[in-house]
């Protein structure tokens, strides 16, 4: 049985199923992932809260911090493991795709920093090979996964 979502990817994957399918119901996308609707009206309404929210352009620039101090104590929730920066420019696709990897249990960061390792193992090996010169982006056409070793049976 899979890993239960965190709530920033389940909130991504709502965001993503509401760009595939306009107007679906709550109903219909608490049954796909398997929650209970009103979960999926607070995650509806935490994501019409954000998106109302000004991007860090229309907000007055803030003092960046020492590169050593530590992070400010809040008296709040903890913050969002995708800050600012990443949702910048994570789109909706992005994000659902984030969601995907964290259902092995790795946490956003990891898996972003992973993603990012294959695909530029992926370019430096056709540039170092010469399939392509440097600094050209590579067809990838395939790619390659180990056959499942774990004992039992696979989901």
């Amino acid at each position: 049985m899979p890993a239960p979502l965190t709530i920033t990817a389940r909130r991504a994957m709502v965001e993503e199923l509401m760009r595939q399918e306009p107007g679906i119901s709550a109903r219909k996308i608490a049954a796909r992932l398997g929650v209970s609707k009103d979960t999926i009206r607070r995650d509806l309404a935490e994501i019409e809260t954000a998106q109302r929210q000004p991007t860090p352009e229309q907000q007055a620039p803030q003092p960046e911090p020492e590169p050593d101090a530590p992070a400010a104590e809040t008296d709040h929730a903890p913050r969002d493991p995708l800050d600012e920066p990443l949702r910048k420019w994570l789109t909706p696709e992005a994000r659902a795709d984030l969601a995907l990897l964290q259902e092995t249990g790795h946490s956003p960061g990891y898996a972003l920093r992973r993603a990012l390792e294959v695909l530029a193992d992926t370019y430096r090996g056709a540039w170092d090979r010469g399939l392509y010169p440097r600094g050209t982006a590579p067809e990838i056409t395939s790619i390659s996964v180990r056959t499942n070793t774990l004992k039992g049976p696979t989901p």
